[in-house]
């Protein structure tokens, strides 16, 4: 080969090489890793981009439920036997007991303050209609119907022209220290006293199965209505003994409201199946925030 001609495959060789090399560097394909920045890498002047955060979605046309209750501060007197202290410790009774000389103090401060007496079933109309009721409203009450409640308590409550309300125990009556269906009947008509269903045997509801339960609702129920000849829908828990299987038979046999022994003078709406009473004694009624 000539001088000339070797001259000429170096370079061309030379320029190859060249071509090759320049080709390598620029089309290279690069890892994702050569393009991060180093781990401690801080830009200078850098522009941070924040991107906004989405929006709330807000539900159209969803009404969220509404919690409310109506109510009314009303103190519900309660009481068993009133008579004189010296005959309710002869008959062992004097822990359920109000004197009726103390009680007779008791009503005629009633009277004297301003208070306004009322029904049971105006207690509760009010509470389900929300129809307010007076200032100084109190509802008095006496469990069992007792013959001391005609005796004595029934005079003191004509005397200073105040309502009463007795819960009747129906099976009871007629038997000895009870009233009997004449009494009864004297004392609802005169308008001083109205009687509500308090079961027929006083037994305890909530350990009952639901036929006995039904069966001491309904009897006491028809046994009023039929002696009165007025109809009875406010019911009074036995020992206070209450639940919401007892609640619900109520309601399915058109009662309207129920006490309980529960302390209290908020009456509300929410628990017009078991509203509050306040258990009296022998003290002044100021002394229980009357």
């Amino acid at each position: 080969m000539s001088w000339k001609l070797r001259q000429f495959v170096t370079v061309c060789l030379i320029t190859l090489f060249a071509i090759m090399a320049w080709s390598l560097f620029f089309y290279a394909p690069k890892t994702e890793s050569s393009s991060l920045p180093p781990r401690n890498f801080t830009p200078r002047n850098a522009t941070y981009f924040v991107a906004p955060l989405p929006p709330k979605v807000i539900a159209q046309n969803v009404q969220l439920p509404v919690i409310s209750d109506y109510c009314l501060t009303v103190p519900v007197l309660f009481y068993h036997h009133v008579q004189p202290n010296d005959i309710a410790v002869q008959k062992n009774q004097t822990s359920l007991n109000v004197d009726s000389g103390i009680f007779d103090q008791q009503m005629a401060y009633l009277s004297g303050s301003g208070y306004n007496s009322i029904s049971a079933d105006q207690l509760i109309s009010a509470i389900k209609n929300h129809s307010g009721l007076p200032p100084k409203t109190v509802v008095i009450t006496f469990d069992d119907g007792y013959m001391d409640n005609y005796t004595y308590a029934y005079p003191v409550l004509q005397k200073y022209h105040l309502v009463g309300n007795i819960m009747v125990i129906t099976g009871l009556l007629e038997n000895s220290d009870m009233l009997g269906w004449a009494q009864l009947k004297d004392m609802v008509g005169s308008g001083t006293f109205n009687a509500y269903d308090h079961t027929w045997s006083h037994a305890s509801l909530a350990g009952l199965a639901e036929d006995k339960v039904q069966s001491e609702i309904m009897t006491a129920k028809s046994q009023l209505e039929s002696n009165l000849g007025k109809s009875v829908d406010i019911f009074t828990y036995p020992y206070g003994s209450e639940n919401g299987e007892v609640q619900s038979l109520l309601s399915q046999d058109g009662f309207v409201g129920a006490f309980s022994t529960i302390g209290g003078t908020t009456q509300c709406e929410s628990f017009i199946m078991s509203l509050h009473r306040t258990r009296i004694g022998n003290s002044s009624l100021s002394s229980y925030g009357i």
